[in-house]
């Protein structure tokens, strides 16, 4: 696929490098020659050099050839108008990264979907999303939706306490769960396992399960028994990260926001309706025990400076919070916060982004890209065609590859296990996950 990304900052080389990781051909445009030179000296790319909302340096970009655009500067109006420029040149996809949420919700006529801006993306409403999805499920090592939020995939680990130690999924003693979710993969010692019936899951085992989001939390509570559900969230810093978090999470659990400043205090007071504000500095001891931080706590640091939310966390954590995460801002920092443990979860508005724009992709009918990138597999999109040669089949009687798994099937917008006995039809929406070197057979199977 060849992709047009206008923007070479943060967010730019971070979506670039996860592209490229895929296989995708990769044209990143900007006005800054150091940032387009830093991106290229990393990254095999195109760079094309000007700003990505005139006319003649997307021709230079040859986006007429592209098949998907994505503008994630730092201006809303660029990328909103560069969008349009590429819909008007034919381009079929396009992304946009907005900030500003006046562009948000009912617009009426100045829809920017209506114009022809397939989605669009604002980066902390995103990481705010990624933030309430580890909360939910504070075991999950990663969690995002598909199919416009009916169908969840999310990852865990096998641990010591996990009911599943050493057992196949028929000797499991909650039947009823492992049928309500799907079990797509196994990454065990850096390999690929595709399960069967016949598989034993096995001590630090990465799985990664497919199912609605109210069956995944369920199957989540019976699979890690030694997590406990979180009383209460306190999160530090009201920005627009923080309100997001506690506007998504109030109605949930007790909820403490801290933030420093008086007038933006005030005005989080006028956004929330649950939630207790506190004027304070989260870096005082005093802060924390005024917000009732206990064992049963969770701790989220989302103000502007990665070094403070650090220093947050660790505090939270000596004072008995039993889960904390931050918002780091520089994507160099994250690996050398998460070898060291300083934090139990990590994450970055660019990266949340990135994971946005990679699933949305994914969700698109007909195509194949890696799922996530620590796994190995490949995650299939496929409509059941009326006359094909599986309309009307049971999945048990359709020869599947043994390194491939159908997930999920969608019918009539309504999400379905896929069962051996369940048969498909057409019109229906099928995901299926396998191995690499089995996309070409499942294509030949499904298309």
């Amino acid at each position: 696929m060849r992709i047009v990304i206008i923007g070479a900052g943060n967010a730019g080389r971070q979506l670039a490098k996860r592209l490229c990781e895929e296989r995708h051909s990769v044209v990143m445009v900007d006005q800054s020659p150091q940032a387009l030179a830093q991106a290229e000296a990393g990254l095999d790319i195109l760079t094309v050099c000007g700003q990505g909302s005139n006319p003649r340096v997307l021709t230079d970009a040859q986006v007429e050839k592209a098949d998907l655009l994505i503008a994630v500067t730092d201006s809303d109006e660029v990328n909103i108008l560069s969008c349009l420029l590429g819909n008007a040149a034919g381009v079929k996809g396009k992304i946009a990264r907005v900030t500003n949420p006046d562009f948000f919700g009912d617009s009426g006529s100045f829809d920017l979907k209506k114009m022809g801006i397939d989605l669009v993306i604002n980066q902390k409403h995103e990481c705010a999303r990624e933030v309430f999805n580890m909360l939910q499920m504070p075991g999950a090592l990663e969690a995002f939706d598909l199919f416009a939020g009916k169908v969840m995939v999310a990852g865990f680990s096998v641990n010591t306490m996990s009911p599943l130690l050493d057992r196949t999924p028929a000797e499991c003693d909650r039947l009823d769960l492992m049928q309500s979710v799907r079990v797509i993969a196994i990454r065990r010692d850096n390999q690929l396992v595709v399960p069967h019936g016949n598989t034993v899951f096995k001590q630090n085992d990465l799985v990664y399960l497919v199912g609605k989001r109210e069956d995944i939390s369920i199957f989540f509570n019976w699979v890690h028994p030694d997590i406990e559900p979180f009383e209460k969230v306190i999160i530090a810093g009201g920005g627009d990260l923080g309100l997001m978090l506690a506007k998504f999470i109030e109605n949930e659990v007790d909820t403490v926001l801290l933030e420093q400043d008086e007038d933006r205090a005030r005005f989080c007071s006028t956004e929330l309706n649950k939630a207790l504000i506190l004027r304070a500095d989260a870096l005082t001891e005093s802060a924390l025990e005024e917000s009732g931080l206990h064992e049963k706590t969770a701790f989220v640091a989302l103000t502007g400076d990665d070094e403070g939310n650090i220093m947050n966390c660790l505090m939270a954590q000596k004072k008995g919070a039993s889960f904390t995460a931050t918002q780091i801002t520089r994507t160099d920092f994250i690996p050398v916060v998460e070898s060291l443990y300083l934090v139990n979860r990590v994450v970055s508005p660019y990266i949340s982004t990135t994971n946005a724009i990679l699933h949305w992709l994914r969700s698109k009918k007909v195509r194949a890209a890696s799922l996530l990138h620590n796994l190995p597999g490949e995650l299939l999109d496929v409509v059941i065609t009326p006359n094909h040669k599986i309309d009307g089949m049971r999945i048990k009687d359709i020869k599947i590859p043994a390194t491939a798994i159908i997930a999920v099937v969608m019918r009539g917008g309504e999400v379905i296990t896929a069962t051996g006995d369940l048969q498909l039809l057409a019109e229906d929406r099928v995901l299926v996950f396998c191995h690499p070197d089995a996309v070409k057979k499942i294509q030949s199977i499904f298309l």
